[in-house]
């Protein structure tokens, strides 16, 4: 049996040379597929990104059933929403040296965020064409570098660190001298900022606004840590000497909310659990800064139908009722508009209700991308209650303006370079796209300061946006101007305090804005 068996992979050598090459198949099979597996082995995850995604671009895998990696514009990563986007940025990158410096040295920002995470919902879109919004200023007239942007989209923050491996393909590339963005405040945020300082890669964040993320985790904040996971490292900081960030952190957010509404609030509200770093940094600030023991009312981020609850709890106060709203924007729409229900529907006790919250209550500002989501918010802000005021939102405006007030000139050019790329307008009510287009200025405004016929470093542009330290040397952001403490916080007395009002009803195909009102203090906000 044995020699039998043999000749089924070899040769007889019994037969007269020479073989014919059918003699030889099975041979050839057999090796190929040892060739093949040894191959899978050594090279899967080359071999995953040329068949995932990017299509043999290597620059884009599949991370939990979704696209990451990086796009110079070309590439949408599956996300048909955010193709135009894309493409306006794809057109920039080719022409970006059209009005620069003919002598200047290009150079490549990378604009690092999720564009997927359910935190984010549509204003990941709003983020991202603020930057490019941004890019298009910087290579207007007087531009010496000529700036052209790599998007990396890290998706949803998902447990598999793809956020940080995304970084790390930014990091490895001699081109990309500094990094707008990095997405929400999530601990793989703060490994995100650690391993790009660690190859001197500046950051300008600007979404971020937990306690702890700066380069000094928040010292001089005195932040409590102890509602978050034990096992976060942004206590200790992020990002050290090249981490800064254009939004207002919790602290100073809270601290602007109690000087425009001063009283003690009825309830906290505030999701259970603590691995979102943005309302576990945020409770034991607005428990101090508002007089300590307020109750908290609790729902789960996770169980939507947990959020008419606390309507309910809130609801049992004969009284007019103020409540600290402590969570992600996502499940505000649903929270109004079951305050809402029970108004109109007699079962609330309350005369009125004011929701107070930081900055991602705005979400409510913007369109979802999911269709539920959408409904709850156009119910909400078109409801009865809101409408005559016996529901109000007053929040913070995390990019400090929300249109041209006087003092902040950079929001006509963010309007002017808005419109030309031809974004809607809309898009810039909920901040996102202000934040996204000064994360970008800012490294524009370090760009300029160096010499146009020689190649950038990295070094030098960190050294130019630590520079931006006082008034006379702010950036001209949307915002208002920009600079930046030894923390690599913004520093100056922090946003105004809004009352969100009414959402009109739509004229004709004209997509409706949702305005608002400056609160000051001892001053009703009429809308």
């Amino acid at each position: 049996m044995a020699p039998r068996f043999r000749w089924l992979f070899f040769p007889d050598p019994n037969r007269d040379f020479p073989h014919r090459w059918t003699d030889w198949w099975r041979l050839s099979a057999v090796l190929a597929v040892v060739l093949l597996l040894a191959g899978g082995l050594v090279f899967h995850r080359p071999l995953q990104r040329a068949v995932t995604c990017g299509w043999f671009d290597g620059s884009a895998w599949s991370a939990a059933d979704e696209c990451v990696g990086l796009s110079d514009g070309s590439y949408d990563f599956g996300l048909d929403r955010f193709s135009a986007v894309l493409h306006v940025v794809e057109q920039q990158n080719a022409a970006a040296a059209d009005k620069c410096d003919p002598q200047g040295t290009p150079v490549t920002v990378g604009v690092l965020l999720t564009l997927t995470d359910r935190n984010a919902g549509g204003r990941a879109l709003h983020e991202l064409e603020g930057m490019a919004a941004g890019q298009r200023h910087a290579n207007d007239t007087g531009c010496l570098h000529p700036m052209r942007l790599l998007v990396a989209n890290i998706g949803a923050y998902g447990p598999a660190g793809e956020a940080v491996e995304v970084a790390r393909e930014l990091a490895d590339d001699p081109a990309v001298v500094a990094v707008a963005g990095l997405g929400l405040s999530q601990q793989r945020s703060a490994e995100v900022a650690d391993l790009l300082a660690a190859a001197k890669v500046p950051m300008v964040s600007d979404l971020i606004t937990a306690e702890g993320f700066d380069q000094t985790g928040s010292r001089d904040d005195q932040p409590d840590f102890s509602a978050c996971d034990p096992a976060i490292t942004y206590p200790r900081g992020v990002g050290k000497d090249y981490f800064y960030r254009v939004a207002y952190r919790n602290a100073v957010q809270i601290e602007r909310l109690a000087a425009a509404l001063p009283g003690r609030p009825d309830f906290l509200m505030v999701p259970t659990g603590g691995s979102d770093p943005y309302p576990c940094t945020a409770l034991p600030l607005m428990q101090r800064r508002f007089g300590g023991k307020i109750t908290e009312v609790k729902f789960d981020a996770d169980e939507a139908s947990t959020v008419p609850l606390t309507a309910q709890r809130v609801c049992g106060t004969a009284k007019d009722v103020e409540v600290l709203y402590i969570a992600r924007g996502g499940d505000l729409a649903r929270f109004l508009f079951s305050l809402d229900e029970a108004l109109v529907g007699g079962r609330c006790a309350a005369g009125s209700v004011t929701v107070v919250s930081t900055s991602d209550g705005l979400r409510v500002r913007s369109p979802e991308d999911n269709a539920m989501l959408e409904d709850l918010r156009l119910r909400a802000l078109r409801s009865p209650s809101f409408a005559d005021g016996r529901i109000r939102l007053v929040s913070t405006l995390v990019s400090g303006a929300d249109r041209f007030r006087g003092d902040n000139p950079g929001f006509r050019d963010l309007e002017t370079a808005f419109a030309g790329a031809g974004f809607d307008a809309t898009h810039l009510d909920d901040g996102w796209a202000v934040n996204g287009y000064d994360s970008v200025t800012t490294i524009s405004a370090a760009l300029r300061t160096l010499p146009s016929a020689k190649p950038v470093q990295r070094s030098q542009v960190n050294t130019a946006i630590s520079g931006f330290s006082s008034s006379g040397q702010a950036v001209a952001g949307a915002g208002g101007p920009i600079t930046f403490d030894n923390s690599g916080n913004r520093a100056d007395a922090g946003p105004p305090v809004v009352r969100v009002c009414p959402l009109p009803a739509p004229n004709g195909d004209q997509p409706a804005r949702t305005p608002s009102v400056v609160v000051r203090p001892d001053t009703p906000p009429i809308c």
